[in-house]
């Protein structure tokens, strides 16, 4: 059983957020069970009194409507209710988490930023190329691994004209600076 302040705080969160026009925060899916409950109710309500009418009717209506017919009505109209409000709340859920997922990017969209500044300054390091190259060369001269087979050869030799390119283009010209990515450039559905 709660506790009275606990109601209150939740009786003011919930006019606040009632009557907030920012709309922050869902107020649906704090109804959900209310409104769910009252659906019921009154269909309840509404099956007893026609079976109440098909009583006043003939014996055997109300019969058929007490046992059969209300019963089934009541059924059919819990789980139809039940599966709408259960897909509602998969959409709010959907959404909230597509709000996570749009703060994170913005938040990886930094990093990857911040990852490319240092790429951009490590190729600027000649150690830092010494340093591939050699092991680059340490790998292909490994006289664990025999170096015999045809495919190494090819991996070795595409290797070799890799680094001559790569080689070729440092000397050209400087590495051009990447754009920046932004999330901004980023369509998102919303």
């Amino acid at each position: 059983m709660s506790s009275p302040k606990k109601t209150i705080r939740g009786t003011r969160t919930f006019f606040s957020t009632l009557f907030d026009f920012s709309f922050a925060n869902f107020i649906t899916v704090q109804m959900f069970p209310a409104i769910y409950g009252i659906i019921l109710a009154s269909s309840l309500v509404g099956i007893g009194y026609l079976t109440f009418e098909a009583f006043m009717e003939t014996l055997w209506k109300g019969a058929f409507y007490l046992t059969v017919a209300g019963p089934v009505a009541f059924i059919a109209i819990a789980v139809i209710t039940r599966a709408l409000m259960e897909l509602y709340i998969v959409i709010f859920r959907l959404a909230a988490n597509v709000d996570e997922l749009y703060a994170l990017s913005q938040k990886l969209t930094g990093v990857a930023n911040t990852m490319d500044g240092v790429r951009e300054i490590t190729r600027k390091l000649p150690l830092w190329n010494l340093v591939g190259s050699k092991t680059e060369e340490s790998r292909s001269s490994d006289p664990k691994r025999p170096s015999d087979s045809k495919d190494d050869k090819k991996a070795a030799a595409a290797r070799e004209e890799r680094k001559e390119a790569r080689d070729k283009v440092t000397k050209e010209k400087p590495a051009e600076k990447e754009k920046p990515r932004k999330a901004r450039d980023v369509n998102w559905p919303y």
